[in-house]
């Protein structure tokens, strides 16, 4: 089965590209011929098919000038750049499944239609909200904001805190509602089950099935390591909540029992999350780190934090800890709360509540059984392996590649 990877990001952004490459790799390791379609980039892994990635646009440029701004804003509509190169690429790789992470903004819908007049099966992977809202994370100035209606995003300037951008989302919105764009995907897939529930809620129309995103390689199980501090492992973003973290480290140091943190990450909030923990010596900022570095300091971690306040879908890094046997201690917000179960591979808290938080910390940190805990997490991610995986997407990949009538 020759299988076409289609995101609009080439390098390693985010959770979405994560999930691209692992499906790639695992597809190749089984021996499936892989292509990939997406949108150049300095940074982008080297491929044989970049000769037909669509031109580079950077919709955060606020140099750009008004024409170039009109370009964009009509590209995110219907992309004729990235439908024309996609179907050069069809008739030379000729794949029978075109499998769909991200493909707004830079890609679009345009795309959809050229694998329909080729037949081409298409399965789609939904990473966030875009199909159901024009915010595609439904967070607006650092609050949940839980709409799907294009009227209020452009009322309300839920995206980007502009009324320009959300009304070109808005109208994305509508313009491919009208047309049933995304009828044309055969299959859709989510890592959470909360996605699933949001998906319902706002009445899409098709169904979603549940396939559980692998970590790759799968360790073999953790000799246990009982860790020596806190560590946050992510972007440093508002929605990430890692300020709540911060006043939860003032709380704790006030106590006898001294509780280290460690933050991992970089991102837009980290000066002002540094400027907030001033003078708490019990944390440390270790910004970016990957491979063994990385890993290294997972190992010596007592538990993952995710403080986060907006719908998270399923972090990697959740799977990632636990299949370590580190315990997570999460917010219940979003897919968060089908992973981290209380005593069997965490402790949930209120997002934004510091002294739930608090409390969630000391639970932990005082555990009778930490060993046993461990084999716990290690268990709760089994499903997780990369062989699972593969035989979830080979019952989806086998359907007919005839698209559905509209």
């Amino acid at each position: 089965m020759r299988v076409l990877l289609i995101n609009k990001f080439h390098y390693l952004k985010g959770g979405a590209e994560r999930a691209y490459f692992d499906t790639a790799d695992i597809l190749a390791e089984n021996g499936h011929p892989v292509a990939f379609f997406a949108m150049q980039h300095t940074e982008n892994r080297a491929t044989p098919w970049d000769r037909f990635f669509v031109s580079a646009v950077d919709y955060h440029d606020v140099t750009a000038d008004p024409v170039a701004k009109l370009r964009a804003a009509a590209r995110i509509i219907w992309n004729r750049e990235a439908a024309a190169k996609l179907e050069a690429l069809i008739l030379e790789f000729r794949p029978d499944v075109a499998h769909l992470h991200n493909i707004y903004h830079q890609l679009s819908p345009s795309i959809l239609w050229v694998l329909r007049k080729h037949k081409v099966r298409v399965v789609m992977t939904l990473h966030d909200y875009k199909l159901i809202s024009p915010n595609y994370n439904l967070l607006v100035r650092g609050k949940i904001w839980d709409h799907t209606s294009g009227l209020l995003a452009i009322g309300g300037r839920a995206v980007q805190d502009s009324y320009l951008k959300s009304l070109v989302c808005a109208f994305e919105q509508w313009a491919h509602r009208f047309i049933h764009s995304y009828g044309l995907v055969n299959a859709y897939l989510a890592p959470s089950r909360f996605l699933i529930e949001r998906f319902r809620q706002a009445h899409f129309p098709y169904f979603i099935r549940h396939v559980v995103q692998p970590i790759r390689p799968f360790p073999p199980v953790p000799v246990y390591q009982a860790g020596e501090y806190f560590l946050y492992l992510g972007r440093l973003a508002e929605e990430k909540g890692v300020s709540t973290l911060i006043e939860a480290a003032w709380k704790l140091q006030e106590g006898d029992r001294k509780t280290e943190i460690r933050i991992v990450g970089t991102g837009p909030a980290e000066a002002a999350l540094r400027a907030q923990a001033k003078g708490i010596t019990s944390i440390q900022f270790l910004g970016y780190q990957t491979g063994a570095d990385w890993e290294r300091i997972l190992a010596g971690a007592k538990a993952l934090v995710v403080p986060s306040f907006w719908y998270e879908n399923m972090p990697y890094v959740v799977l990632e800890a636990l299949s370590r046997g580190k315990p997570v201690i999460a917010s219940r917000m979003g897919g968060l709360p089908e992973r981290v179960i209380d005593e069997t591979s965490g402790w949930l808290f209120e997002a934004g509540d510091v002294a739930d938080l608090v409390r969630a910390i000391r639970k932990l940190d005082l555990y009778p059984s930490p060993e046993a805990l461990a084999e716990s997490c290690y268990r709760s991610v089994s499903d997780a392996r990369p062989e699972r995986y593969y035989e979830e997407l080979m019952k989806v990949y086998s359907g007919p590649r005839i698209d559905p009538p509209l």
